[in-house]
């Protein structure tokens, strides 16, 4: 880890920033004390491993060494299309040598190898062992990336710290989404869009467990419809789209930029 990603971080249960003290970062102010574990900060309070992260955790820990190769065989055999989503829509998003991007829900950073090599890699993930996987690609692609094990609910960076922040696959994992959402947008700079891509049927029953917004999770159409009401209502350019030819959906919206 560089001195200058603590930098960049805070503790996201106190609004703090951290100092580095050995293999530890210590909350400032609260002296809340969290771990370095080999090499991979853990950002994690009791309320973060709670309820679906809970169990979101323990599976994808439990699943982390074939979950590559799974994936790969689902794309060959035409049971998924996470592939084509990386080569359609995550490959094309706008970026520039040297921007900063956060990835929530990283797991083994397959996105990373889509994404330019000019860029600044951030990944996020409530599973040690998925993060584990995902710096030893990077590293046998010579690839540099930080990678943080932490609730998608309290991201442990400062407000308005990455030019792009994206998400593939977890929202329907999470225990609180709404505030998962929500804490990508608060980390994104001003007039950066953020991007979450998931499962269709993940929309579904993401909505169908929100009891205001299970109307929407009836039938596919009407979920990828009603995702965009997870965006908060301060963000700009909206939308949501099912990517063509997959099983998958995209929301995306800005983040406005100061007036004047």
């Amino acid at each position: 880890m560089r001195s200058e990603t603590v930098e960049m971080m805070c503790n996201p249960y106190k609004g703090e920033p951290f100092i580095w003290l050995d293999n530890q970062l210590v909350g400032a102010a609260s002296g809340q004390v969290f771990q370095i574990r080999e090499g991979i900060p853990v950002i994690l309070a009791p309320e973060g491993t709670q309820g679906r992260n809970r169990s979101s955790k323990l599976l994808h820990d439990w699943i982390a060494f074939s979950y590559d190769a799974i994936v790969s065989l689902g794309d060959k055999i035409q049971l998924n299309s996470e592939l084509r989503v990386r080569q359609q829509y995550v490959a094309k998003l706008d970026l520039k040598p040297g921007d900063k991007v956060l990835e929530t829900a990283a797991g083994t950073a397959s996105n990373l190898f889509h994404l330019p090599e000019q860029i600044e890699y951030f990944g996020l993930d409530i599973s040690f062992q998925m993060l584990k996987y995902a710096r030893k690609k990077a590293r046998r692609a010579d690839r540099q990336v930080e990678v943080i094990q932490a609730d998608a609910a309290h991201i442990p960076f400062r407000n308005e710290s990455f030019d792009l922040v994206l998400q593939m696959g977890g929202l329907q994992f999470m225990e609180d989404p709404f505030k998962s959402v929500n804490e990508m947008a608060r980390v994104a700079l001003p007039g950066t869009t953020i991007h979450i891509i998931d499962e269709v049927g993940g929309a579904m029953r993401t909505l169908s467990r929100l009891p205001a917004h299970q109307k929407y999770s009836q039938d596919k159409e009407t979920a990828v419809e009603g995702i965009k009401r997870l965006a908060p209502q301060s963000m700009l350019n909206i939308t949501s789209q099912i990517i063509e030819n997959t099983d998958f959906y995209a929301l995306s919206f800005q983040k406005p930029a100061p007036s004047g």
